[in-house]
């Protein structure tokens, strides 16, 4: 049997494979499913104490429609359905119009199946009966246009294979973000998986008297989570080494109640995929794991979210009693997802272990505050040089700025008791310094003394040199290189609305210059 393209039938299907016993959609049959379906009687029970079916189906389908209920018919009405539907779906594939849910070829007829199953539980007998979303989710109804597959002028028309697919969805759902949510992916093996765990589960659960969906106010760790155990399962049976190329994995979430139904999908790319896969292999999922179960209710401020957004994550940093993630794994998290280079993460070491020694603790903890940074900007031009710097800081242009993100840094390595010199990976740098910045500090060094130049590192560090030295400087390169023009003023200096911003291309220049007058210092005293 092949996958559908439908998330919600697929999902149905791989459910039904682990219950058949099969490795995956592609070795069911449809005959696996009359087997596993047998009189209804287990996929019954389960649908009526699980509560992921009535999200999935709501209360007017004949397993819990009230009158049925009521009348003690509900099961039997149930079961007759679910039958006719095995018995329906083995004629399908060969005549017939297309199913508008998978493509398949049918003449199925939804309206006599039910009123045979009615029939059977001693009901009355509807005038006509077409398919709504009490049976497959996000179905439109005669005279509601509102939903994801409108029928306002006329019925859907599903196969028997779709409908009873969908029947066993409900065991492979969990929520994610607050709607009910199943897998779809590049990699069909993977899906099976993370459904089979989801089916165990749920058998274990219904044992055991528990009828909650998964996911249930786990933010983010139920999706997290599983897939660790999944890929630690696939490592462990070596079946797979890694992650073929380009595995891309899509949770759809959707809500099949009143009028707030809706769908949408959430990507999980491939570099999620292999960050995750990775966390398994460098034994990270301890981490993972306690990281998510102290994440904010809001999806935003989750820790899939910052993965998927390549964005830090708030809960690696210290926090009141909250200790912060490891080293090892902040590091690891910095360089695989904020794709910070080794370099800057050893500089923020250097960098954060001095300003514990020279800056106020309470400054330390909030370098979010303007003032808390320049206690440790003042450290830097002792401290490093402007390609540490660059490392650091990297730069942006129009105007020259410089990557606020590492402050964060400095702060996690500031804010932990001990700080290990565990050995990092070594990259090629990319330089983010303006070349006029190197060009400017380089000429000065040259042409002036040695006492000019400490004066103005002096006059620097008390901030007495402003815009009119950098425009005088300025005019003075233009006379001598060519790429100096003065039109070119504006982009090295001014913002997208021509207002000047020249504190960071100052503080840079400052910080060549003590490197040169640094170590010309230091060559002089050798000479000696």
């Amino acid at each position: 049997m092949e996958l559908t393209g439908n998330p919600f039938v697929d999902g149905g299907l791989a459910v039904a494979a682990h219950l058949a016993g099969r490795s995956d959609v592609d070795a069911l049959s449809v005959h696996d499913i009359v087997r596993t379906l047998g009189d209804g009687s287990e996929l019954c029970k389960a649908n009526l104490r699980l509560k992921s079916f009535t999200m999935v189906f709501g209360t007017n389908g004949p397993l819990t429609q009230p009158a049925y209920k009521k009348s003690g018919a509900n099961e039997i009405i149930y079961k007759a359905v679910l039958r006719r539907l095995a018995g329906a779906m083995l004629d399908e594939g060969q005549a017939g119009e297309p199913c508008e849910l998978t493509g398949i070829r049918t003449q199925f007829d939804f309206h006599q199946t039910c009123v045979e199953a009615l029939k059977e539980g001693g009901q009355k007998l509807p005038e006509r009966k077409w398919v709504g979303r009490d049976w497959v989710p996000l179905a439109g109804s005669l005279g509601n246009d509102a939903q994801a597959l409108p029928a306002a002028s006329r019925p859907l028309h599903v196969s028997a294979l779709a409908l009873l697919a969908v029947q066993f969805l409900p065991q492979g759902l969990f929520l994610f973000q607050g709607r009910l949510a199943c897998y779809q992916s590049t990699y069909s093996p993977l899906v099976q998986h993370l459904t089979a765990g989801e089916v165990g589960d749920y058998q274990n659960q219904l044992a055991a008297g528990d009828y909650e969906i998964h996911g249930k106010g786990e933010g983010s760790a139920s999706a997290l989570m599983r897939l660790l155990r999944v890929f630690g399962s696939l490592r462990e049976a070596r079946s797979v080494a890694r992650l073929p190329e380009h595995t891309d994995l899509y949770l759809w979430l959707f809500s099949n109640s009143g009028a707030s139904a809706d769908c949408r999908i959430v990507p999980i790319p491939d570099r999620v995929l292999r960050f995750l896969w990775e966390c398994l292999e460098e034994d990270f999922s301890g981490e993972v794991d306690a990281l998510v179960r102290n994440e904010p209710k809001d999806p935003r401020f989750q820790l899939l979210t910052a993965i998927r957004e390549e964005r830090d994550f708030r809960g690696l940093y210290p926090y009141k009693k909250w200790p912060g993630a490891s080293q090892r794994f902040y590091e690891f998290y910095q360089r695989k997802v904020c794709g910070w280079k080794g370099k800057s993460l050893e500089v923020a070491r250097r960098l954060a272990g001095l300003a514990v020694q020279n800056v106020d603790a309470k400054k330390l903890r909030d370098l979010g505050k303007i003032e808390n940074r320049n206690a440790v900007r003042k450290l830097i031009p002792d401290a490093l040089t402007l390609e540490e710097y660059d490392w650091l800081f990297p730069s942006s242009r129009h105007p020259v700025r410089s990557d606020a993100r590492g402050w964060d840094l400095l702060r996690y390595y500031a804010l932990r008791e001990k700080v290990e010199n565990i050995t990092l990976p070594e990259e090629a740098a990319v330089r983010t310094t303006h070349p006029k910045v190197l060009a400017i500090a380089d000429e000065y060094f040259r042409t002036k003394s040695r006492k000019r130049i400490k004066s103005v590192l002096e006059r620097m560090a008390r901030r007495d040199v402003g815009l009119n030295w950098l425009q005088d400087v300025f005019c003075d390169m233009a006379e001598k290189h060519p790429e100096f023009e003065l039109g070119e003023w504006d982009e090295f200096v001014c913002n997208e609305e021509g207002r000047p911003m020249a504190y960071e291309l100052l503080f840079q220049i400052r910080l060549r210059l003590a490197n040169l007058y640094r170590a010309s210092g230091n060559e002089t005293q050798e000479a000696k």
